[in-house]
């Protein structure tokens, strides 16, 4: 995703952050290498906690922070805590915040790995910054191809050589499938499912948003589709929302395909259309909306109906296994609530980053942040939400799965799972 971009760094800016941590772990000291000292780990996470993304990245964190709490020993004297950081900006998650709290942990030796981004605006900004100290990150989200694959980057307005220095192990990892997987999903979901033959494609601006709906328009065109009018949003523009509203109801669309997240306009332009008149009118996005609580709010209870999502994680009816019934049992004890998807992404990342240090710390080896990444990237681990292992890129090597949810008298349904090389 997921996923949402406020702003972006600048290349100046992030090359000077990157400088800084390299500047950092160049020290020799523990401190700065971040080199274990007194046996007291600790996992960062980073999501955006707070304000309208707060409806999914805040149970996204709760997933991490739940496995780590279940390994606060981690045995042979070592123990494990974690610190939380948020990276809501003024509206939506902030690159800028993101990148301030990956600084943070860095400077913290006893920060093993860290568990995020949430958002792939929010990766751009941070993945130089880990990759230059060698620390582990694994987000359960993050989607834009760009990120990891070369071939995308440019499209996506990306710096590959920026994120990825030569020269160094790439320390990014993530678990779910990338946006030309769920553009496909959602554009064959647009065309064949719900049989529309025309689009209408607004994008919120972000590296997810645009990246989804390129992926979008390129299937949904492939399978013979019509894409009528591209348009692109912002919050500060709800003012206007009226009016783009019956702009896009006169171009007769089919679907509307939103690319981007609740919180950069799609909610409040699901709602304008509503009450334009458009109450059948379906849209279709990704998991920047999917089963997202805050979408009801904000498209109204009303408005919200007729929107269908995608979500690039198990949906939590299908964990029916004694671990996954486990997890959701220990969730909701814990936090008075359900979990999402992602907390179940999350908690597999977290597994993961803990897996790769208990087996640091079985071989008999200093727990470093380098020897934590090299565990990390030869593992291969069954968790709740799958077998995952990790190619040179970072990207999740097994099939892809995408569970389809559909907006039903205002709550979010389960519709389906749809498999992608699996």
């Amino acid at each position: 995703m997921q996923h949402r971009l406020k702003r972006i760094l600048t290349q100046g800016s992030i090359a000077a952050i990157t400088i800084a941590s390299l500047g950092l772990a160049a020290c020799g000291s523990s401190s700065s290498a971040g080199t274990n000292v007194n046996k007291a780990l600790i996992i960062g996470t980073d999501f955006p906690t707070s304000g309208t993304d707060a409806s999914l990245g805040l149970p996204t964190q709760q997933g991490a922070d739940l496995a780590i709490a279940q390994n606060a020993n981690l045995g042979n004297g070592y123990t494990l805590t974690a610190i939380d950081k948020n990276d809501e900006g003024t509206s939506g998650a902030d690159p800028n915040i993101g990148a301030q709290n990956i600084q943070d942990l860095i400077a913290n030796a006893q920060v093993m790995a860290v568990v995020g981004p949430f958002n792939s605006g929010v990766a751009k900004s941070e993945i130089p910054l880990v990759n230059a100290a060698t620390l582990t990150e694994i987000s359960p989200s993050n989607t834009n191809p760009g990120l990891t694959k070369q071939q995308y980057a440019a499209a996506n307005n990306i710096n590959f050589a920026q994120l990825h220095p030569a020269g160094l192990p790439e320390s990014y990892f993530r678990i779910p499938a990338t946006d030309e997987v769920q553009g496909k999903v959602n554009g064959d979901f647009a065309f064949t499912t719900l049989g529309a033959k025309t689009a209408y494609v607004v994008d919120d601006k972000t590296v997810y948003g645009i990246g989804l709906a390129t992926q979008f328009k390129q299937e949904f065109t492939a399978k013979g589709g019509t894409v009528v009018n591209s348009i692109e949003i912002t919050p500060d523009q709800v003012s206007t929302f009226p009016s783009v509203a019956q702009t896009i109801i006169a171009a007769k669309p089919d679907v509307i395909f939103y690319g981007g997240v609740t919180s950069q306009g799609g909610g409040a332009l699901k709602a304008a259309l509503y009450q334009a008149g458009a109450t059948t009118l379906p849209m279709v996005g990704g998991d920047g909306i999917a089963d997202d609580p805050g979408w009801i709010t904000t498209a109204t209870a009303a408005g919200s109906n007729n929107t269908y999502g995608t979500i690039p994680a198990p949906d939590l009816s299908s964990l029916t296994s004694s671990a996954g019934s486990a997890f959701v049992s220990a969730f909701t004890a814990k936090y008075g609530s359900a979990p999402v998807p992602y907390s179940a992404m999350a908690y597999d990342a977290a597994m993961i980053e803990i897996t790769a240090i208990k087996n640091v710390i079985a071989a008999g080896k200093p727990v470093t942040r380098a020897n934590v990444r090299d565990a990390v990237a030869a593992i291969n681990y069954t968790g709740l939400t799958g077998t995952i292992a990790f190619d040179a890129n970072g990207d999740n090597s097994g099939g892809a799965l995408y569970s389809v949810y559909e907006v039903v008298n205002g709550a979010w349904v389960f519709k389906q799972t749809v498999h992608v090389g699996a």
